[in-house]
């Protein structure tokens, strides 16, 4: 437990951040780059299923799989210091970015349909709005 960020200094946010069962997680994040880089592209972009969708190819999945790891790499890093304010700005911008992602691709370019781009929208938008109001908590 000594790897894990301590609830009492910085709340519950660091497991919301690092919870491995969300789509928005780092420990998914990871795990679903990795599968977007060795795996079929049909499969890996399975959330593209849209009535717009572009053709299932392996750069499109491998530059998925890149936006993924970053996007954890900013997140594993504001995790352990929640202090910090530009990591804490990054890492809720990340979460504006997936619903920013999604929304459009549901409502303006139609590659993704209501069912996969909900599952994202559940879970980002609440650490986002989460984020965003106790930002002078976590920044005093």
């Amino acid at each position: 437990m000594a790897m894990l960020p301590s609830s009492t200094q910085d709340g519950y946010l660091p497991y919301l951040i690092l919870y491995p069962r969300a789509p928005s997680t780092v420990i998914t994040g990871f795990g679903y780059s990795a599968w977007c880089y060795f795996t079929n592209p049909t499969t890996s972009l399975a959330v593209l299923q849209g009535p717009g969708s572009p053709p299932m190819a392996t750069l499109l999945a491998h530059v998925y799989g890149v936006k993924n790891v970053y996007t954890c790499l900013i997140r594993l890093y504001a995790v352990y210091h929640l202090r910090n304010q530009p990591l804490y700005d990054l890492a809720m911008w990340t979460y504006a970015g997936v619903i920013r992602l999604y929304v459009t691709e549901m409502l303006v370019w139609e590659t993704v349909r209501l069912r996969e781009g909900s599952i994202a929208l559940a879970t980002a938008g609440p650490a986002f709005v989460w984020m965003f109001l106790h930002r002078g908590w976590y920044l005093h």
